[in-house]
Parts: C-alpha cells; structure tokens; sequence
C-alpha cells in the first residue's frame, strides 16, 4: 500500500535579502515544479495554510550571514560558469539562497536520492523482497528464481539449499539439475547517455540474481553455481548447473528467503553510493507501477513517481546517475531530502536523512571535510556526494546556525573533479552549517 503523501501547497513568496542573495522563493507546488501547479490542482485548506507560514517565515540573522557568505565564496574563480546551490529551511520549506537553484546540471550520484525516494514512497521502508527456489521440469530439476533483490547474501542461497535437500532427498533423488531463473531484469544493456567504460568500470551488469553484491559479468550464474555447491554440501553429491530455466509460475516454491528490508538496502546505496544497487531498485520501481523492468520504463516510472510526489522529474535515464544526458537542479535535490525531514512523510522516507554519509565520518565522506575551511563541520553535515570525471555534487542537510534545519545542494559541472573541487565544495556546506 503506497504511504500518504504530504500535500505540498501552492506558495510563492520572494523576498529579497543580503543583496539578492537570500530569497524565500516558491516552493513545490501540490503536483509539480516549483511555483507551477500541474493542470487541476486544487488548493485545499492544508495546502493554503503551508502556504501562509512559508509566506509568513522571516529570515534570520543567521540565514542573512549564510547567505552572504555563500554568495561571496561560490565564485567562478572556484565553481566556473557551470555552477548551481540552494538552501532550503526545512521547517518552513522557504528558500533562504539559492544560485542558479532551477538550473538543470549533471547530478551524478546525487540522483540516487531520487531513487531512494521513490522505491521508499512506493513500497515503503519495511519491505523486503523474496528469493524462491521453484521445482523444474522433472523431480531432479531445481530453480533459482531472482526477484531483482540486491540484498541476496550466501547464508540464504545456503539456507534454501538445505530445504531443497531435503525436498530432493524426500524424492529419492540424489542427482540434481540446477537452473536459474533471471528474467526478472531483461539481459543487461548500457543506459542512455552511459560510456561503455562505465560497465565493467563504474557498474556491474545488473541482473535478477546476486550473491553478496558481488560484481561479475553474470551475477545470476555465480550465484547458481554456489547454490550448486551448497546443496552438494547439504548430501546432494552430484549435482550440476545448468544454465538459465524459466519457472512457471504454478511450480512448487521449494525453498524461499526474504532479504534486507528496503531501508537497510537504501541506508547502504546511499552511504556507498552503490551503482548496482541503484539500478536494481530503479528497474524494480518500474516493475511496481506496471511499466516493467526495461530502461524505458523505469525512465516513465521514475517521473510518474516524481510527480505522484509533487516533485519536479527532471530529466533523468538511470537510477545511479551515470547516465551523461541526466539533469537535475539544486532545489529539486534540496526539496528531495527536505521531505526526508518533513514530518508528514519522514516516518515513510526517513533513510533520506538518517541514512546519509556523515561528514568527516562515514561512507563516501569519511575522507572529506578536510580542510581548515570545513573540518569544522565533521559530523554536523549529512549528505549524498556525486562525482563524474567533469562533475562534483553535494545534496544533504544540516542545522544552521540558528538551530534549524537546512537542506542543501551544490552542483559543479564542467570542471575536473579534483580534490580541491570537492574540498570547495565541502566549504559550501560547512558555511550552510554556519561553523565557517
């Protein structure tokens, strides 16, 4: 069952501050980008009073330095022209600074947020997908039938192959086929906008089936070839693979497994910036809304989503953000982890903030947060980092200066994607954080 959805209401304020520089700017609407409500959206009381308190939200002294410094520190001497940012108040969903906010860019791994929301949104953060083995053709034939799980480890293959040994024995068989049944994920193919060096690179080839996120060119078939060897180690002593077999829906399910809980699985895309997990999730939010599991439709699922949100979609080909034709802005990224802090839908998309890198700390900032600029924020600033060859992001969240919470994100494309790039970057939100 899909989680209701806090209503995001019509508003749009501007007030200029701190030489144009910190602005309370439109926010999402109920259905769409910022400041335009899709054809037939009606405000509702709700909507219309969040609308009155971003209206009403007075700049504090705090947002007034931020956003002073942000204007003075994102130069083009250090970002060039190819820059955008935006700080979001999270209590009062107003926008306090932003730089080119609306502006699409290259978000790189950034767009795993809109992953994360999605599949949490959609199945929420307790679900858990289920691995099956299913009975063959004849009684010596066994199945291994991936749903797409990218949480699958060895103890359940191997829980699993010992209820098939016992099943097979139970048959008097001592011999068995192996098969495995991955069609779940079509055969793997580059996204659009993908450089064929990314696979096997940047990603793996994402397929039904995998084993410990192990990353091979066919996941699905060494994961087979180790339920193979378990049930030889459960008294099944001949046993072989086969190769691929599809299940027929109306076999015996011999053994089942379900895996991670979803939340688990976003917590661990987000803090490692996992491609492959990514991907798996994207395809699968394309198969839950009924569009399937090809690139096309996760693409259409993906946006559909997005707006069923009263998020703006963007333009986006993949669930990891390699893809070089992706584009995201600032503020869509900033209001993307403001509703991992929004009440009315943090019990749903809690991993969103929870289950960021922690500065100076954790995941792919353990190493950041380096500099005299910005070690100030080590474990105060909580953000998902992306980075291409050309290309440096940061999208997460902090409290400010003033005790409240701001959502933040910075963009950088069309420069090398150097340390001194990301350590620039690092001073942005060490400045949102107010410590610089």
């Amino acid at each position: 069952m899909r989680m209701p959805l806090t209503t995001r209401s019509a508003r749009s304020a501007l007030v200029a501050v701190a030489a144009g520089a910190l602005l309370l700017a439109a926010a999402p609407t109920a259905s769409g980008a910022a400041g335009t409500p899709l054809t037939g959206a009606v405000p509702t009381a709700s909507t219309t009073a969040t609308a009155a308190s971003v209206a009403a939200y007075a700049a504090t002294p705090a947002d007034t330095r931020m956003a002073s410094a942000l204007t003075s520190r994102a130069t083009t001497t250090r970002f060039g022209t190819s820059f955008s940012g935006a700080v979001v108040d999270a209590a009062s969903n107003a926008t306090v600074w932003s730089k080119s906010g609306t502006t699409g860019r290259l978000p790189a791994s950034t767009t795993k947020l809109v992953t994360a929301s999605n599949a949490l949104t959609l199945m929420g953060p307790a679900k858990r997908f289920t691995t099956r083995v299913r009975s063959g053709s004849a009684s010596n034939r066994v199945i291994v039938q991936g749903s797409g799980d990218p949480s699958v480890t060895s103890a359940q293959l191997d829980a699993m192959a010992a209820t098939t040994a016992l099943w097979l024995r139970d048959r008097k068989v001592s011999a068995a086929r192996v098969y495995v049944d991955d069609d779940f994920f079509p055969t793997p193919t580059l996204a659009y906008g993908w450089k064929a060096s990314y696979v096997p690179d940047s990603i793996a080839q994402v397929r039904g089936l995998v084993r410990d996120q192990r990353e091979s060119s066919d996941t699905s078939a060494e994961a087979a070839r180790y339920f193979r060897d378990r049930l030889k180690a459960h008294g099944i002593t001949t046993a072989g693979y086969y190769g691929r077999a599809n299940a027929a829906s109306t076999s015996t399910v011999i053994a089942s497994s379900l895996g991670a809980t979803l939340s688990t699985i976003v917590s661990r895309m987000l803090l490692n910036s996992d491609n492959e997990i990514a991907e798996a999730l994207h395809k699968i939010v394309g198969y839950k809304l009924g569009y399937g599991t090809t690139w096309s439709g996760a693409r259409t699922a993906q946006a559909k989503e997005l707006a069923a949100q009263g998020l703006a979609a963007g333009t986006l080909y993949d669930g990891s953000g390699l893809s070089r034709a992706d584009r995201l802005s600032a503020l869509q990224l900033a209001r993307i982890v403001d509703r991992g802090i929004d009440p009315g839908t943090q019990t749903t998309l809690w991993p969103l903030k929870s289950g960021l890198p922690a500065a100076g700390r954790t995941g792919t900032l353990a190493s950041r947060f380096s500099t005299t600029a910005s070690k100030c924020a080590v474990g105060k600033v909580w953000a998902k980092t992306g980075t291409l060859g050309d290309v440096v992001a940061l999208a997460g969240w902090t409290t400010g200066a003033d005790g409240r919470v701001k959502t933040f994100a910075f963009l950088v494309n069309g420069k090398t994607s150097s340390t001194t790039l990301k350590q620039n970057v690092d001073m942005l939100a060490a400045t949102v954080n107010g410590c610089y």
